[in-house]
């Protein structure tokens, strides 16, 4: 092997090191200290026409050269937005560095065991796991957020019939709610705080939380702040149109749960029954990957295999 195989593995290991110690700083660390970093990070991640006004908000670069030279890279703050949502608050720079440690590492050990770095070569999508894994806690989050929601808006409902302000119900539901709904709550009524405009505050709430529910709660604090109104009593109804819908979701998904069922069987059952034969009679089955013909034939009936099972999970999945 070539000596600067020698130079990339080291950097490689470098580079997952120091990804994988800040993210197991940051499984270490208390939901309190979570909370704080991800309310400091969130204050970096405005709606378009803030960022296009202003951007004294924006997080600077790492010290690191390496962080400063994928700092440039286009799209990173499409990641950092992501690694937000996901609740970690790891910089897009080492995530980056993280995932490609992955991918190399990966490739590394795989070139090792196989005894050829080429045919070794695919163990380089590895790297990608970290991005599914973050896209995968970002959903996950995400629902927690759209679960929660609408309890923080019958505790803003409370607030403001005992009396109190919209800054006040806000800064209420940061305290009580436990994380995502009063993190991103408590950055809200924190911007409110140091001087922002509550309809520029919610627009920025609406950019870092995708929740379809959101837009439908800040359009009504925009008009009840326009026109005025009850707007108690507005947040009311709009709660419980919200658990009116998880409900008939989780009717429709009662409903479906036999459609995805059949999609995983029909889906797995090839891979059994080619791995019964070839428990049962190896010589069977050995033509379907030691012969070219059995080699396009595996290959065709894989690719109709995964066409069936996304038609039959998108013919069960139904949105609300």
């Amino acid at each position: 092997m070539a000596p600067i195989f020698y130079v990339i593995i080291f950097v490689a290991v470098v580079f997952a090191v120091e990804g994988l110690y800040f993210l197991f700083l940051e499984r270490r660390a208390d939901s309190s200290t979570v909370r704080r970093r991800l309310r400091a990070l969130g204050s970096t991640f405005q709606s378009t026409a803030q960022a296009r006004e202003s951007s004294i908000l924006r997080g600077e670069a790492s010290g690191s050269i390496a962080a400063q030279l994928l700092a440039a890279v286009p799209k990173l703050d499409g990641l950092g937005l992501l690694l937000y949502r996901a609740g970690w608050t790891i910089r897009p720079e080492r995530f980056v560095l993280l995932s490609i440690g992955v991918g190399i590492g990966a490739w590394f050990f795989g070139s090792t065991f196989v005894g050829d770095p080429y045919r070794a070569l695919p163990l380089l999508g590895a790297g990608f796991l970290p991005f599914v894994q973050a896209r995968r806690r970002a959903d996950k989050r995400m629902a927690a957020f759209e679960k929660q929601f609408p309890e923080a808006l019958e505790l803003l409902t409370r607030a403001m019939r005992a009396g109190h302000s919209l800054s006040f119900g806000l800064q209420m539901i940061g305290d009580e709610m436990p994380d995502p709904v009063g993190t991103e709550f408590g950055q809200v009524a924190e911007e409110v705080k140091l001087g922002q405009d509550v309809r520029q505050a919610l627009a920025n709430l609406a950019y870092r939380v995708n929740c379809a529910d959101l837009p439908f709660f800040i359009t009504a604090i925009v008009i009840q702040a326009t026109t005025g109104g009850n707007l108690a009593e507005i947040l009311d109804k709009l709660g419980y149109v919200i658990r009116e819908r998880f409900k008939l979701y989780g009717k429709v998904k009662a409903l479906t749960a036999m459609g995805r069922a059949s999609a995983n069987l029909l889906a797995g059952w090839p891979l059994v029954m080619v791995g019964a034969l070839y428990a049962v009679n190896r010589d069977y089955v050995a033509p379907l990957w030691e012969e070219e013909g059995g080699q396009f034939l595996a290959l065709i009936s894989f690719v109709l295999v995964v066409i069936g099972y996304v038609i039959c999970r998108r013919m069960a999945m139904i949105k609300v």
